[in-house]
């Protein structure tokens, strides 16, 4: 690519910008239309899907009512006309009831025990007890639709219904009807609407349609070798599908002819009262066929780009041309203004030089001053934050002084109150020794009495015994109380003697708290000299310690000033050769230009 040209490059520059542009609009268009019509194809498909399996299930009810019709024919049901009607009649009756109703190829009525009693024009049937339908109505009483039977004759399936006929007089089950409608008929349905829808579409003509049955295989398909065959090994997404029990679309293979198709599943849901039978339906179609309109799309637009890259190869060679002549001018004008450029950008260089070794022995005397001025400020600022500590303890001392004071104030209190109390205490003492001395004295008054009363009680005599023996006892508590009375007055001489103690201890507390005041008190006005001494020392600091800071920083905007001049002087410097290296390679590209062009 260096080798180059700059004509042959711009000519590949030329058609790149033409082309890319037209590519990724075409990209973007087919990725749009891709999505839309993929959307719409899966959409059709699931439409024609849940239309086949509404379809299969208005079939089923039909089959379901026509049954239950059939079985209450008033000449099955009802004695009187039964008798009256011949066999021949009866017969007649069930041909034209599958002559008029499309899709019956065999009606036949039997009695509880299988035997055939009679039926519609056709092979003779018999043992109709050993058939399923057959059990299951006099099992169940109830009308049924089976799960699609093959015939041991011609391989082929075949759809049968039955349903009980219970007489109108006594209600009870008298016989069994059944109907038979081969799958073929379903299919040429499905075909002749398939026909239909597909008119105007030959990739959707050949899709093909399944039936699936209650046990998972194929009993209807467009591709005769699949029927019998169980649908999960055919198509590998459909228990996925059927576990879902919705309508769904995905890509899968077919195990028939191995090509890649797109699967549409859709339940066949039961309608009112028909027993539920798991029936679902598959709608297949190659996705050869369903997204053939995304090929023709992507051919067209290859086309349409083709045709673009050459109409833009023969523009671009032409103004490639027209232009690269006038680039030769312009490159010869270029390489002479850069020498000239070169020689003035060099004196420019070697001035830069000298302004930078200049600045830079600036910038280093400015960052020494700096340094000094931050550790001046620094100092300052400790000495203001070790005065304000000194002041923070000093106010504490003073406090704590304060607090002393009051507290010896309220032991002055205190102690006042226990000399009050002391005096109190002997007042009591005193009278409770008075008490005692009175109580002595009666208790010797009792004594002196009792005393009496023993004599008197002698010269009773026999009549006097009794009074003599109160009189002893009154004597013994006499006694007893005179005792007490001693013992308590000597713990009120010991308790007065305490109260004395204690009142010169009071009196002694007295005169130390009060001295105790006089020094707190002195304490005091020291702490409060020295916390105003201390508070100027702080005071002076703090300015001190401002102005310091203001002078760093005032030092360090100019430091900063003087570094963002070296640091431009360097820019200037560097910028200047840059350019000068700029000039040099513009000079060498313009010689290369030169060359090239």
């Amino acid at each position: 690519m260096k080798k180059m040209s700059l004509r042959i490059k711009a000519i590949v520059f030329a058609i790149a910008l033409g082309t890319i542009p037209v590519i990724l609009t075409g990209a973007i268009t087919f990725f749009l239309a891709n999505q839309s019509i993929t959307s719409y194809v899966i959409n059709y498909q699931e439409t024609r899907a849940l239309a086949t399996a509404n379809e299969v299930s208005n079939f089923m009810l039909e089959r379901y009512q026509d049954i239950k019709q059939l079985a209450s024919l008033s000449i099955l049901n009802d004695p009187r006309v039964s008798q009256t009607t011949s066999t021949i009649q009866k017969e007649a009756i069930l041909d034209k009831y599958i002559e008029e109703d499309e899709g019956y190829d065999s009606i036949a009525v039997a009695d509880l025990k299988g035997n055939t009693i009679f039926q519609s024009t056709g092979e003779k049937i018999v043992d109709l007890g050993k058939q399923d339908y057959f059990q299951e109505v006099t099992k169940t009483n109830q009308a049924v639709i089976m799960q699609p039977i093959k015939s041991s004759l011609d391989g082929k399936y075949a759809l049968f219904t039955a349903a009980p006929v219970v007489d109108v007089n006594t209600n009870e089950t008298i016989a069994v009807i059944r109907t038979r409608t081969p799958i073929t008929y379903l299919e040429q349905t499905f075909k002749e609407t398939q026909k239909k829808l597909t008119r105007s579409s030959e990739g959707l003509k050949k899709e093909e349609f399944h039936l699936i049955d209650g046990n998972g295989k194929f009993f209807s398909a467009t591709e005769i070798e699949q029927i019998g065959r169980d649908a999960a090994s055919d198509f590998s997404v459909f228990a996925k599908m059927q576990a879902n029990k919705k309508i769904d679309s995905a890509i899968d293979i077919d195990r028939i002819d191995g090509a890649k198709q797109l699967l549409t599943y859709a339940p066949i849901e039961a309608l009112e009262n028909i027993p539920e039978l798991g029936w679902s339906v598959i709608i297949a179609n190659d996705t050869k066929n369903v997204f053939a309109p995304q090929q023709e799309l992507l051919y067209t637009l290859m086309s349409g780009v083709g045709f673009t890259a050459t109409l833009v190869s023969a523009i671009a060679i032409f103004w490639a041309r027209r232009t690269t002549r006038s680039v030769n001018h312009i490159v010869r004008a270029i390489a002479s203004s850069s020498s000239q450029i070169a020689v003035t950008v060099e004196q420019q260089e070697r001035i830069a030089s000298q302004q930078l070794y200049a600045v830079d022995r600036a910038a280093s005397t400015m960052n020494e001053l700096s340094e000094s001025s931050k550790a001046c400020a620094s100092e300052a600022e400790a000495a203001a934050f070790g005065a304000a500590q000194a002041l923070k303890l000093a106010a504490g001392g003073s406090q704590a002084v304060d607090n002393t004071l009051k507290e010896m104030a309220t032991l002055t209190e205190n102690v006042g109150a226990i000399q009050k109390q002391i005096l109190h205490l002997s007042d009591q003492t005193d009278r409770i020794g008075n008490i005692s001395s009175l109580v002595s004295d009666l208790a010797n008054q009792t004594n002196m009495l009792a005393l009496n009363a023993a004599v008197e009680a002698v010269r009773a005599g026999e009549s006097g015994k009794g009074f003599a023996v109160v009189a002893s006892e009154i004597r013994k508590l006499a006694d007893r109380s005179k005792e007490s009375a001693s013992n308590i007055n000597a713990l009120v001489a010991e308790i007065q003697k305490a109260i004395t103690s204690t009142a010169t201890v009071t009196d002694d507390g007295t005169k130390t708290v009060e001295n105790g005041v006089k020094i707190a008190r002195k304490t005091a006005d020291a702490f409060a000299g020295v916390a105003g001494a201390i508070d100027r020392i702080a005071a002076n600091s703090k300015q001190i310690s401002v102005t310091s800071k203001n002078q760093a920083i005032a030092i360090q905007d100019v430091v900063e000033s003087v570094n963002s001049l070296h640091l431009a002087t360097q820019e200037t410097a560097s910028g200047i050769s840059q350019v000068k290296l700029g000039i040099a390679q513009l000079n060498q590209a313009a010689q290369n230009l030169k060359s090239a062009v």
